[in-house]
């Protein structure tokens, strides 16, 4: 009886040039996209700030009803004082007579960070830098509207009437920054 034979084994893998073309096809790609992901990342903080803010508002106000005192949320870049630009940060802290600034450093209640560095830009009504929320959560003065605007465009608002209610705006657009 004859002794059967089999063919040679196949190689099975890839050539460096295979896999050479490959990484520069995947090299290619990656470059292409990145600038629409980095979009994507920049609008998605615009949206994460704006939800933030939101946050903040709905504390300060549940705050102030629940401890019966007046609570103020204002623009600040350190955490300890308020200042005017709502991108560096925000605070919130016990309002003892309507000061705009707390008055010792245990007011502070909340301090979040803002994302300046970032390109993102926030800003106030009529520099508004303060709001205010009386013992009973109503806003206290006139209508806030903080716009988001990531470099010259116009992202989304927060407004706050005068009850207090906290609501925003997004804008998919390209709408103007004030």
């Amino acid at each position: 009886m004859r002794p059967v034979t089999r063919p040679p084994p196949q190689a099975a893998g890839l050539s460096l040039i295979q896999l050479l073309l490959a990484l520069g096809l995947l090299a290619g790609l990656a470059t292409l996209a990145l600038p629409g992901f980095q979009d994507v990342l920049d609008r998605t903080r615009v949206d994460t700030m704006r939800m933030q803010l939101l946050t903040a508002f709905a504390a300060a106000r549940s705050t102030a009803i629940s401890r019966r005192h007046a609570v103020s949320v204002c623009a600040s870049d350190d955490g300890r004082h308020c200042s005017l630009d709502w991108s560096a940060g925000w605070l919130i802290y016990r309002d003892r007579g309507r000061q705009d600034q707390p008055a010792a450093p245990d007011d502070v209640l909340h301090y979040q960070p803002g994302q300046r560095a970032r390109g993102i830009r926030a800003t106030a009504t009529s520099g508004r830098p303060t709001l205010r929320y009386g013992a009973n959560g109503r806003s206290l003065g006139s209508n806030l509207t903080i716009a988001l605007c990531l470099r010259d465009e116009r992202r989304g608002d927060v407004i706050v009437n005068n009850t207090g209610r906290a609501r925003s705006l997004t804008y998919r657009g390209t709408e103007p920054c004030p």
